[in-house]
């Protein structure tokens, strides 16, 4: 290898290493918000289950504050549900993990012999093609009760290997075909 193609490799190495700096910065970031945002929510938590706290020590006689306690526990479970939603988004933050990304779904066509069936299914290559079936069952139940082969491609669908196994690609056509008895 030539100085000038060390020279180059070295350079490009130099730009990726910085991409990567940028990014790790940014999810730095990232983390340091969430976890205001979620000291943030607790404290509003606190406070609310702090005055639910007071109020229930009184007795209510009145519609009209029955009403406004039913609309303040309703306040509290919507807000431990945000906490908690932060919470994973905040622990996958920390073990690099990321949400789902979209622009891995993708879409399987079903299509049946009989032409009842056309209907687009999202799924993730990972996914197991039984998992998905069952989403295909969940929309037409009368072909849960029957004995169903698949094919894509040519190819038979082997049901507990996942989409990627079996070679499905977004997009794709897989027939449903009855298999009689």
């Amino acid at each position: 290898m030539s100085k000038n193609d060390l020279i180059k490799e070295n350079r490009k190495i130099k730009i990726e290493l910085n991409k990567y700096r940028d990014e790790n910065e940014k999810l730095n970031e990232e983390i340091y918000n969430l976890k205001k945002e979620n000291e943030k929510l607790s404290k509003k938590l606190f406070e609310v289950n702090k005055k639910i706290s007071k109020i229930n020590e009184i007795k209510i006689n009145e519609k009209g504050n029955n009403n406004e306690i039913n609309y303040l526990n309703e306040i509290i479970k919507l807000k431990e549900k945000e906490i908690k939603l932060l919470t994973i988004q905040l622990k996958n933050t920390d073990k690099n993990e990321k949400l789902v990304d979209y622009n891995k779904i993708i879409v399987i066509n079903f299509i049946s012999l009989d032409n009842n069936i056309n209907y687009g299914i999202k799924c993730l290559e990972t996914d197991i093609f039984a998992e998905v079936e069952e989403k295909l069952y969940q929309k037409y139940e009368e072909y849960r009760e029957t004995n169903n082969s698949f094919i894509s491609g040519g190819k038979a669908i082997l049901r507990f290997k996942t989409i990627k196994e079996n070679n499905i690609k977004n997009g794709d056509k897989v027939q449903l075909i009855e298999v009689l008895n």
